[in-house]
């Protein structure tokens, strides 16, 4: 064995890639011998206990504690982007004046490895340590390309605007989303398909390119062009801007420039319908989708207005003489009401006043602050609001609200919770089928590929409509149960007498004018607050 230390209480010896620990006499510590270690970095400890046993027991040994360290420790990472180096030599290498050698080995031992690329030779210059751990080399990583980015054209959440300053009221809505032909409807950039990385190794790292993401588009009625990088969505007609699902398409849409009248005749149309006039006593429209009349100074006396599955907006309001009547799938959003019959599956929004008219709805509501309901016949669902209710001339009125079972209710939002996530959940496996065809191009595909590639997109878009339906139901629901008790009537100004108020089949007279009073049913009772 060559001795390598030695001091009046231990001997460090080695032999070959061995080194070995012989106690002389006690009274030497562990922190002494570590301190010791400090001058011998090329020692790896593989047993302290067999130290501890030396150096307390003494005399004793020499026993082996220790191997030999690689000189030049090197290790990669798993990405192979950095490279690490510890450094096991004595001090007196680490010199700047005795550096060169050292340097030389460092280099070589980085080509064994393998490790030829982004080698720092500064650090190699630069002041050294031993046992303490430098990034020797670094890679360029990978930068993955980015996703298709895609811009839809918003269709924007119908929310009516009531105007009243300066003697001027005005009931702005945009209820259908106009477009002509060639009008942009969408845009989609491609993805890009990143840049390549390089590791210490010299390897070349690919890039993850970008994901294309599909565009859904009626084809009939939207048609798309590729042109430097962009392929952007134009309508192929005039038309109203529907989705259905996240497939846009433009549905057929009829425009009157004037009014309805004998050069018109009566109209039933299969789709959206603008007038931008009015409807002239006696006449009739009928449309599948919304229907907009646009005249400032709304409808009289016509025969029947009537969206089979839409909303209607009639900006100048109605004066229907006891004669018109309006029916509407979803809600009528009107500047007025006066002397009409209103039947509407969803919400009635009033700009300013209802009356003398007989109203069935889900709710009521007018919106203006000053907002009244006078006369007539109301009867909805869950709630009735308006500034004021009655006249001072006590006009009668009746209001009735059906009520609702509000533990029934939450349960409903409950299952209609449970079943859009269900559908959330179904519509994010077929959105990674889809993508997997897209990623592959339509193209490509087979006759059968591109038949299962349609019919996803049919269940996709089916899917995207019952979550919109079901979100909108839930959104509905949630506004329901913010209602006082189990249907409300809610004067916010004031209320008049001659008023007959009916909630859930429980009766109640106003009697006497009162300001700021909500009506409520609860505990099988009208209660007041």
């Amino acid at each position: 064995m060559t001795l390598l230390y030695k001091n009046d209480f231990i001997e460090i010896l080695r032999e070959k890639n061995q080194f070995y620990i012989n106690s002389l006499s006690k009274g030497y510590s562990m922190e002494m011998f570590n301190e010791v270690l400090k001058s011998f970095p090329m020692i790896k400890v593989t047993s302290f206990m067999t130290i501890r046993n030396v150096i307390y027991n003494a005399p004793r040994g020499p026993e082996p504690f220790g191997e030999e360290r690689e000189r030049i420790s090197l290790k990669v990472s798993d990405d192979k982007l950095k490279a690490y180096m510890t450094l096991y030599v004595y001090d007196e290498e680490l010199k700047a004046e005795n550096r060169l050698e050292l340097v030389k080995e460092i280099l070589s031992a980085l080509t064994k490895e393998g490790i030829v690329f982004g080698i720092n030779t500064k650090l190699l210059a630069g002041p050294l340590e031993s046992g303490v751990e430098y990034v020797i080399a670094e890679g360029i990583p990978p930068v993955n390309g980015t996703d298709a980015e895609v811009k839809m054209y918003e269709i924007a959440e119908l929310r009516p605007k009531v105007i009243d300053e300066n003697n001027v009221n005005h009931y702005e809505l945009n209820l259908i989303n106009h477009v002509k032909a060639g009008d942009w409807l969408g845009e989609r950039k491609d993805p890009t398909p990143g840049t390549p990385g390089k590791s210490v190794t010299g390897k070349v790292i690919p890039a993850i390119p970008g994901r294309n993401i599909p565009l859904l588009y009626d084809r009939k009625s939207v048609k798309e062009i590729y042109e430097n990088g962009v392929t952007t969505l134009i309508s192929r007609k005039n038309g109203a801007v529907y989705y259905r699902g996240d497939t846009i398409g433009v549905y057929d849409y009829l425009e009157i420039k004037g009014d309805i009248d004998f050069s018109t005749g009566n109209i039933d149309f299969d789709g959206y319908m603008s007038v931008k006039g009015t409807v002239e006593d006696n006449f009739s429209v009928i449309a599948s989708n919304d229907i907009e009349i646009l005249g400032e100074y709304g409808i009289g006396a016509a025969d029947k207005i009537s969206s089979r599955e839409g909303n209607i907006y009639i900006k100048g309001g109605i004066a229907g003489r006891n004669k018109a009547v309006v029916r509407c799938k979803k809600n009528l959003y009107v500047k007025f009401l006066s002397d009409i019959t209103v039947e509407c599956e969803g919400n009635v929004y009033v700009g300013f006043y209802c009356m003398n008219s007989n109203v069935r709805a889900k709710q009521l509501i007018v919106e203006s602050p000053k907002g009244r309901i006078i006369g007539g016949k109301i009867d909805v669902d869950i709630k009735v609001s308006a500034a004021e209710i009655g006249n001072k001339s006590e006009s009668r009125t009746f209001i009735k609200v059906r009520g609702f079972d509000r533990n029934e209710l939450k349960l409903e939002l409950d299952r209609t919770m449970q079943e859009l996530e269900e559908n959330k959940k179904e519509i994010v496996r077929i959105r990674q089928s889809l993508q997997v065809y897209s990623n592959v191009g339509t193209s490509n595909l087979t006759k059968e590929q591109f038949e299962e590639y349609e019919d996803l997109k049919n269940s996709y878009a089916e899917r995207k409509d019952m979550i919109k339906e079901l979100e909108f139901k839930c959104k509905s629901i949630n506004e329901y149960l913010k209602t006082p008790g189990e249907g409300a009537v809610i004067a916010k100004t004031r209320i008049y007498p001659k008023v007959r108020i009916e909630i859930k089949n429980r009766k109640e007279e106003v009697t006497q004018s009162s300001p700021m009073i909500t009506y409520y049913y609860k505990d099988n009772e009208i209660k007041t607050m």
